[in-house]
This record gives C-alpha cells, sequence and structure tokens, in this order.
C-alpha cells in the first residue's frame, strides 16, 4: 500500500465572534420575555418556566469560552436568535463555498500544489445549505480543479471521514491528490434558545490536502499511518430538518428541527466508544498510548 499524508491544512475563521458573556446576555433576555408572555400558564402548571444561563455553568460544561460565527447581530439578538445571512443569487458562491474556498487556498499554498495538480475535491460537513448542485463541485469549479468532486454528511465525523476517503482514493489510484474540505455553519442549525446546547458550536472551515508521501512537496506533511472507521446508530443526537418536512406541515418550525442532543446520553455512549476503538487502533499499530 502506497504510503499517504496529510501535505497541506487552511483554516478559515468568520471575522465574528461571541464571547459567552454576551450569549448569556442574549438568552437571559429571551428567557425573561418568555417566562412574563407565558406567565399564566406557568402560573396554573401548563408550561415549564425558563431557567437563566450562566458564564459558569457554560465553561464548567464544555470548558468554551468564546465561538466565531458567520453573524453576530442576529445570534444575540433576544428577539432574533438566529444568524442573519444576506441572500445570494445562484451567481454568486454560496456561503459554505465561499468559507471552503478560502481554506482551500491556504491548504493548497501550504501543500506547493495548484488547481492542475489535484483530482478530486470533498466536501464533508455536518450540514449542507442546499441539496444540490453539490457544494463540493462548486468549491471545484470556483478553484479551476478539475476531475470530480462530492458532498458528504457523516455528522459530528464528516471532517475525518472525508479524510480516510482521501487517503483510501490516493491508495487506490483513482486520484494523485484530493482536497477534503469541511466548512462548518453550525450556527445556522443551533437552537440559541437551549440552555443546555445553545452555547456548544461556532462556525469555521478547515481545508487539507491528502497525496501520497512520496509526491509530497511540503516540509510540514504528516503521514497517514492507518485508517479505521465505526459508526453506531443513536436517537441522542438528532436534527430532522429535510425535505419531507412540508409533507407534515404540523412539524415545521419545531425544535427537533434544529440541533438536539441528550448531553448526558452522548457522552456516556461516546467517550467508552471512542477510547476503545483508539486503544484498539494503538495496539494494532504497535504505538504505546504515551507514546
Amino acid at each position: 500500500m502506497k504510503p499517504t499524508a496529510i501535505s497541506g491544512a487552511g483554516l478559515f475563521t468568520p471575522p465574528d465572534s461571541v464571547s459567552n458573556d454576551e450569549l448569556v446576555q442574549a438568552f437571559n433576555a429571551w428567557v425573561d420575555d418568555f417566562n412574563a408572555e407565558n406567565a399564566a400558564a406557568i402560573s396554573a402548571g401548563e408550561l415549564d418556566s425558563k431557567a437563566h444561563s450562566s458564564v459558569e455553568f457554560i465553561e464548567k460544561a464544555s470548558g468554551i469560552k468564546s465561538r466565531f460565527v458567520m453573524n453576530k447581530s442576529g445570534i444575540i439578538d433576544p428577539h432574533r436568535m438566529v444568524p442573519r445571512l444576506a441572500p445570494r443569487t445562484n451567481d454568486q458562491p454560496s456561503v459554505m463555498c465561499e468559507m471552503g474556498v478560502a481554506a482551500a487556498h491556504q491548504a493548497m499554498a501550504q501543500a506547493g500544489v495548484t488547481a492542475d495538480d489535484i483530482d478530486a475535491v470533498i466536501v464533508a460537513a455536518s450540514n449542507m445549505e442546499r441539496a444540490y448542485p453539490a457544494i463540493a463541485i462548486e468549491v471545484q469549479a470556483h478553484l479551476g480543479i478539475k476531475g470530480f468532486a462530492f458532498d458528504m454528511n457523516v455528522a459530528c465525523s464528516s471532517a475525518t471521514f472525508g479524510i480516510q476517503q482521501a487517503h483510501s482514493m490516493v491508495v487506490s489510484g483513482s486520484a494523485r491528490r484530493v482536497l477534503m474540505v469541511n466548512p462548518e455553519i453550525c450556527t445556522g442549525h443551533l437552537n440559541f434558545k437551549d440552555r443546555d446546547s445553545h452555547f456548544i458550536f461556532g462556525d469555521v472551515a478547515t481545508a487539507v490536502i491528502v497525496e501520497t508521501l512520496d509526491d509530497c512537496r511540503s516540509s510540514h506533511a504528516f503521514e497517514i499511518l492507518d485508517t479505521k472507521l465505526q459508526t453506531i446508530f443513536s436517537n441522542n443526537i438528532r436534527n430532522n430538518f429535510g425535505f419531507l418536512n412540508r409533507a407534515t406541515e404540523e412539524g415545521i418550525g419545531q425544535v427537533d428541527k434544529l440541533f438536539v442532543q441528550e448531553g448526558r446520553k452522548v457522552f456516556r455512549e461516546v467517550c467508552p466508544a471512542v477510547a476503545e476503538q483508539i486503544t484498539g487502533q494503538l495496539a494494532e499499530l504497535n504505538i504505546a498510548p504515551d507514546a
């Protein structure tokens, strides 16, 4: 098997960021409005009151202090709490394409490659802003890359699965080099009115170049020693938004059409599975965990 490497990496972060304090102020203002507007129902026991959040709660639960976002004003407006993005025509690059291209340019520069050196583009993300045309093909067009491109979605593991697919294509010989782009606009499907999850995500785009180690021109390359994929179905993280929503009108706008998770259950599921997979793979490669 031909050894492969990540020969270049790129990172795009939006100019806006939201601190925990700003997020909490917006959330608590919304909570006060909600409780006031529904005071009668809450008093009658028909509705639960909403609880305030705090900077201390967020940092203890996540360690997060700030997050980059594509739009700040809409998120911290307690009467909106959704990013405010201007509409774009079909002739303009999509938001995810624009983010991805910025990260891709950095990755290509670090790898020392041009569009002519790349045979395939993968855009892997937890959510896509549209069904088709594929964001990957749009990125491919804006970068002037020939060959082929496709989108893939494996939720939170999209980027790692994208790298593995790029590695497999290079090993099989179906592509000399692959550009894998991971543009994430998580604020677009995050529920900023949910105390348990409104602080978890921000927006970012990353990109990597995967190629054979022999073809690598970069002095900052990382050899890919091995790959191993695993998926386990769970209802503890869901987003039920999709094209069939309009066929069941009563569900439109419900909270399950955004990111929803049972945080403690996710923790109990993910941590043992990840630890087992990592230690098992290291053992197969004869690498000590503390090496």
